[in-house]
């Protein structure tokens, strides 16, 4: 009997040790699947947060003085679509380059300059009327964007090059952009 009463004891102790075991691991599986799902949100926030400027933008750009800011001439109109990966396609409509290619580049997010800051880097071929290559101009811009809002402004510079690579002359401007709806 009592033989029978310590192997019930025994067992009922196996039991409940491997119950609590089972608890355990059922308790920490599911914190592990928590953490795992907040990683999964947090990569995707991050990446909605550096793609928030995706998409087709409307511009206006100003030439400006490089010394003093000042204006240099009207402002003209053109479009940006900023690519998911990192690219970008222009088109701007320049008095001063009438006759042009299309612009490809790229644009990065820039964090360390603020949560909302990009670096946006395109190149285009000017053309002279007859459709002869000039060089090529290199625009260089820092946005930042504004997401509540769906604007964004830029300031920076271009570079034009000949057709042999020596730089011919360079300028600064800014821009303001609302997304396209």
């Amino acid at each position: 009997m009592k033989n029978i009463f310590a192997k019930m004891i025994s067992f009922a102790g196996l039991t409940l040790i491997i119950f609590v075991t089972a608890a355990q691991n059922a308790v920490m599986g599911q914190e592990k699947e928590q953490a795992e799902e907040a990683q999964r949100v947090s990569r995707s926030s991050q990446r909605q947060s550096l793609n928030r400027i995706v998409g087709v933008w409307e511009t206006t750009v100003t030439p400006r003085n490089c010394q003093n800011g000042e204006p240099l001439g009207p402002a003209f109109i053109g479009n940006l679509t900023f690519h998911k990966g990192g690219t970008l396609s222009e088109y701007g409509a320049n008095p001063a380059t009438p006759f042009r290619t299309p612009g490809h580049g790229v644009w990065q997010a820039a964090p360390w300059r603020g949560e909302d800051s990009y670096l946006i880097n395109f190149t285009f071929i000017p053309l002279t009327p007859a459709g002869a290559p000039v060089g090529r101009l290199r625009v260089t811009q820092t946005g930042e964007y504004d997401r509540y809002l769906d604007r964004h402004s830029s300031s920076g510079g271009f570079q034009l090059f000949n057709t042999n690579g020596i730089l011919i002359g360079s300028g600064c401007s800014t821009a303001i952009a609302a997304r396209f709806i």
